[in-house]
């Protein structure tokens, strides 16, 4: 919006909080012919004219065209502070903005977890806006109102020092954050396009409403009830990507430095080698520990009832037996297998290793 567009927006806004009095019908019926006027004699302006040389100030304006269409002046509003006129329509509208942003900064951080929950400050605003709409742009009674007033005095800066200067730099940079805004609005919306259709179209639309919606806020106050909250929702936006992503990279962190867990393969049976590839049989296996090394049974069926006695073979004998069922009698079958070809080649060499001694630990007895 170029700089006469918002000279022409200010003028009017003017007239209208000068109009504010009257009804809303009243007042729409007496701007409908001054807009297009304003408009056109702004096009006519020299370089260093105003429309304030050529009209006067807008109060002064709208006071002749109250006089021209009969209306009586304007009477003075009583303060808000009047007895039993605490909660008034302006102060309710300034809180419900206040919370309304409030909440929005929360939702904002859980919208792409739960987009419902923009639900919620949309119904306050609605209610707060509803209150505001017809009282004029400039919203004169909620800057009368005395926490209005504490505000502006707290934020305000002495001319000449650094605050004042930063304050100056960062309110040059709105219309940027205009544009970031709409940036991380429609990053929320595309995190939700595959998942939740409504939400996606919801942040869509505020990111497109919202590039519009910050110049306007500057000459028309009531965009603020729009303006403030998509910012906070902006915020609390950036926190959940923010969160998102760096939680995504701790993972990829953690699984990276992570060594895959070796595969245990199970064994049935186990042939012993000596250095010249002879197979030792009876063979008896503990561990450090002289626990006896235990491969699983497998004795078929003959754990059944009327299959014959099992036969009694040492738990960690190697190797093991191979045991068959035939006509009702379990017997054991030898194992018949010869040294792999290599084993003659690979088998560690004698020396300089520890004497080898065929007697089994103490400690531990074989099982029968």
């Amino acid at each position: 919006m170029n700089t006469q567009a918002l000279g022409v927006e200010y003028y009017l806004a003017g007239m209208r909080a000068a109009l504010d009095d009257l009804p809303p019908n009243e007042v729409a019926e007496i701007m409908e012919d001054v807009e297009a006027h304003v408009a056109e004699l702004s096009t006519e302006l020299g370089d260093d004219e105003t429309l304030e040389q050529r009209l006067g100030s807008p109060e002064l304006y709208a006071q002749e065209l109250r006089q021209a269409a009969g209306y009586p002046p304007k009477t003075e509003r009583l303060p808000v502070t009047t007895k039993g006129g605490w909660l008034t329509r302006p102060r309710a509208a300034a809180w419900g903005l206040v919370a309304a942003t409030g909440v929005t900064l929360l939702a904002g951080v859980a919208a792409l977890r739960e987009p419902a929950i923009l639900l919620l400050p949309a119904v306050i605003l609605v209610l707060s806006l509803a209150l505001v709409h017809d009282r004029g742009p400039l919203q004169q009674e909620i800057m009368n109102l005395p926490e209005t007033h504490r505000l502006k005095k707290w934020l305000a800066v002495e001319p000449g020092t650094p605050a004042e200067r930063a304050l100056t730099y960062l309110t040059s940079l709105q219309p940027a954050w205009w544009l970031i805004r709409a940036g991380l609005l429609g990053l929320g919306a595309v995190l939700l396009a595959g998942r939740d259709i409504l939400g996606f179209l919801a942040l869509a639309a505020i990111a497109v409403v919202s590039v519009f919606a910050g110049p306007r806020a500057k000459v028309d106050r009531r965009w603020l009830w729009f303006s403030l909250p998509a910012s906070a929702l902006a915020v609390g936006l950036l926190f959940q990507v923010i969160d998102v992503t760096a939680n995504q990279l701790a993972y990829g962190s953690s699984s990276r430095s992570s060594y895959p867990q070796p595969i245990v393969e199970p064994y049935q049976n186990i042939y012993v080698y000596d250095e010249n590839g002879k197979l030792l049989t009876n063979v008896l296996l503990y561990d450090q520990d002289g626990q006896p090394i235990n491969a699983p049974r497998g004795y078929n069926s003959c754990n059944d009832p009327g299959n014959g006695p099992e036969p009694v073979i040492p738990a960690n004998r190697y190797p093991r037996p191979k045991i068959d069922y035939e006509n009702g009698v379990c017997y054991t079958v030898a194992p018949s297998v010869s040294a792999p070809s290599s084993t003659a080649s690979t088998a560690p060499s004698s020396s300089g290793s520890a004497p080898s001694s065929s007697v089994p630990p103490t400690s531990v007895s074989p099982s029968k």
